[in-house]
């Protein structure tokens, strides 16, 4: 799908929902930087009964550890490894879109895999110039950080961390040290001197 039709499908979704992932930093930076494989989605691990009604119908299968299970209406992903879903109109179609639940509540937003990084959820994600809802880009960037040798990561950080506000820069640098201290990316968010 692309960003046009995600947001038209996404209208009806009655709860926050932003695009995520190498669509964010595009969208962020108000151009296609790079080709895309796939279109995700975040929303609140706890809006799963609103995805449910959203995508009646669709074929949703749960993505865990490389293997896909049909996820039914009612059905509900606890934290930890199960945060992503895989969807499409119907079985023999292509996938459409990936989804994936992200933590927190309707005040604050809470990092997945490090739950001493959050954000007040205004901070998460707010709409692009097109006005698409759209993952902060240093949050975008936080998700790819573990995966920085893969070329589509280190593209979308070489294109996006100069653009960064200072006060952006400097949340990431802090938020990749608690998660691995010697990150490559965080010497190159520091301040020119």
């Amino acid at each position: 799908m692309t960003v046009e039709q995600v947001a038209a499908l996404m209208a009806d979704f009655d709860a926050p929902w932003w695009v995520a992932g190498g669509w964010a930093i595009d969208l962020f930076l108000g151009r296609k930087t790079r080709e895309h494989a796939d279109l995700d989605i975040a929303i609140l691990r706890a809006d799963q009964p609103a995805l449910a009604r959203l995508l009646a119908g669709w074929d949703v299968q749960v993505a865990t550890g490389g293997v896909l299970t049909p996820w039914r209406p009612g059905d509900w992903l606890e934290g930890g490894v199960r945060h992503q879903f895989w969807a499409r109109l119907g079985p023999t179609e292509p996938w459409a879109i990936e989804i994936l639940l992200e933590e927190g509540d309707r005040d604050r937003w809470t990092y997945r895999r490090d739950d001493r990084i959050s954000l007040p959820l205004p901070l998460f994600g707010a709409a692009s110039a097109s006005g698409v809802p759209c993952v902060a880009p240093e949050v975008a960037l936080l998700y790819k950080a573990g995966g920085h040798g893969i070329p589509r990561n280190a593209a979308d950080f070489e294109t996006a961390a100069p653009s960064l506000a200072p006060e952006r820069r400097v949340w990431l640098a802090q938020a990749l040290r608690l998660t691995d201290r010697r990150h490559p990316w965080v010497e190159r968010l520091q301040p020119a001197r």
